[in-house]
């Protein structure tokens, strides 16, 4: 009974705890707003910043964020906060909107060239449908497959028998493949991510050391994709293809 009694008023110190911790986000959330209604953005996003580092996350605080960043004329700061917006909520069209507007402001203006190889597609794929896409599309067509294996034990017309296992077979097969394309994503997502260059100008080597080649230069604001990490530096792809090593501190993870 005793170590019940100490169980219960931990559990309820614990609860306690939480909900005194929301009541302050939640205060210093509405104080941030107002702050930014009455033009006080620096203001508002020291507030908005201070959520995010006591652990409150919303896509609507990082478009917040990135709005009070962008009155204050900060567009790599806004454009980053936008991106994580948008990472958390895939739909969220006012920070689609606000994106485009906060890039036409920078510096490079690079044109996206599609990749034509197998590899780029494929990544490309993964990444759109996503982990959770191919895994229902996986669940999805196993049971379609299994269902038509199953009619074929069932079933006594030949030619429903040929039918049903020809297409349950077809069907197993797209499951595995499914199943292949997951594994494939979760990789490419661990070991891939977007980020936002954040020093004014950085060039970009041609191996992960000072003495590298450099082999052109970018500014901040632009968005990249991390291929690989060694040490202090990161690799990196732009959206025109050319691919190159910068330090890690010359960027932030979306």
């Amino acid at each position: 009974m005793r170590k019940l009694f100490l169980i219960i008023i931990l559990l309820v110190s614990g609860i306690c705890g939480s909900m005194a911790q929301n009541s302050d986000q939640n205060a210093l959330l509405k104080k941030a707003n107002e702050n930014y209604v009455n033009k006080e953005f620096k203001i508002a996003s020291e507030l908005y910043e201070q959520l995010i580092t006591q652990g409150y996350t919303a896509a609507e605080l990082n478009y917040n964020l990135g709005n009070a960043y962008y009155k204050q004329e900060k567009f790599t700061l806004a454009i980053l906060n936008y991106e994580r917006a948008l990472k958390q909520n895939r739909n969220f069209e006012d920070a689609r909107i606000n994106l485009k507007l906060a890039n036409t402001h920078l510096r490079d203006q690079i044109k996206d060239i599609p990749d034509s190889n197998i590899t780029a597609i494929t990544e490309q794929l993964a990444k759109g449908v996503g982990l959770n896409g191919w895994a229902v599309m996986c669940l999805i067509f196993l049971g379609i497959g299994v269902a038509l294996i199953g009619l074929y034990f069932w079933s006594e017309g030949l030619n429903l028998r040929k039918f049903s296992f020809s297409f349950g077979i077809v069907f197993v097969v797209l499951s595995i493949i499914a199943l292949s394309l997951g594994f494939y994503t979760e990789n490419v997502l661990s070991q891939s991510s977007d980020a936002i260059i954040t020093e004014q100008v950085v060039t970009v080597k041609s191996s992960p050391d000072d003495s590298g080649t450099d082999l052109f230069r970018i500014h901040e604001g632009l968005k990249v994709s991390t291929k690989d990490h060694s040490a202090d530096w990161v690799e990196i792809r732009i959206a025109d293809g050319r691919v190159g090593w910068v330090k890690a501190a010359s960027l932030e993870v979306i």
